[in-house]
């Protein structure tokens, strides 16, 4: 059995920016993804703040833990890391990016119905622009994701062109002002489907979700990948921790460099934490301008 992509979707993803395909992660498999996901939000009673791990919400209580994102869930629990090596995960992404790539950033997203936040339009790039732009991110439906519960919203196309200014009042800010941007939202693919599809994204398109209106859980895990000759151009922390992330292939000590638009996510965000945090500036973009269409 080939889990790689067919040359459709290989054609779907170059022009659009993103595929969705359905039923990729077994039931069994993501029935214990989903255990493990309820103990570690659990586990959240015990603390008052964000950390390295949680990034609450703001409705968070020690006897009502309301989590908004857990970080790098492979690095402590067995069996995220399992579904970081997914076979059919690995195949689908060496189609778009070869044999060598590497785990950027791990993270998962959960909009619960009390505290289902709203992600303001973005584009991923912004945040962590790299010598070149084979970088994407899958995304993994836990739940099913529906049009009330905090559906994912792409503009199709938008990965071919210029990377819009996320900053406000001169910092960082994790989000573009759409009147000033002069932004055409009237293509919106909305990202429908059942838990266990996956999405897969190019880093510099263009896309947003909507807030929780129903009353149900939706978690959506994001494992964001780099090509191996990437590099990410705010630099590296540790050397030998960069290359423990690669998932398929070599070491490349050489760095590709192609001509791709960058706008550093400097001056760095006032409010720091996850893209939540950062996008608390951000007044302009109502929910009826990120929904239009």
């Amino acid at each position: 059995m080939s889990y790689k992509l067919s040359k459709k979707q290989i054609k779907t993803y170059n022009e659009e920016g993103f595929i969705v395909i359905d039923n990729v992660i077994d039931e069994h498999f993501l029935n214990k993804v989903k255990l493990a996901t309820t103990k570690i939000v659990e586990k959240a009673s015990f603390i008052d703040k964000s950390d390295d791990k949680y990034d609450l919400a703001d409705n968070h209580s020690k006897g009502k833990p309301s989590v908004r994102r857990i970080k790098q869930p492979h690095s402590f629990d067995n069996i995220f890391k399992e579904l970081l090596f997914y076979p059919s995960i690995i195949e689908k992404v060496k189609s778009l990016l070869g044999k060598n790539f590497r785990l950027h950033n791990g993270k998962m997203n959960l909009k619960s119905p009390s505290a289902g936040d709203l992600v303001d339009w973005h584009q991923d790039w912004a945040f962590y622009p790299h010598s070149n732009d084979d970088v994407l991110a899958v995304g993994i439906m836990l739940d099913d994701m529906t049009s009330e519960n905090g559906t994912v919203l792409f503009v199709p196309g938008s990965h071919k062109g210029k990377i819009y200014n996320h900053h406000h009042n001169g910092y960082f800010a994790g989000a573009i002002d759409l009147e000033k941007e002069k932004i055409d939202l009237n293509n919106i693919f909305e990202v429908i489907g059942k838990a266990g599809s996956i999405t897969i994204h190019h880093a510099r398109l263009l896309h947003a979700s909507k807030p929780n209106n129903s009353n149900s859980m939706r978690r959506f895990l994001l494992w964001e990948f780099a090509a191996n000759d990437a590099w990410p151009l705010m630099g590296i922390n540790n050397y030998n921790d960069f290359n423990k992330n690669i998932i398929s292939g070599d070491i490349i000590n050489t760095p590709r460099l192609s001509n791709v638009p960058v706008r550093m996510p400097l001056p760095a965000a006032l409010n720091q934490g996850s893209i939540f945090e950062n996008q608390k500036v951000i007044t302009k973009n109502k929910i009826d301008i990120l929904t239009k269409k």
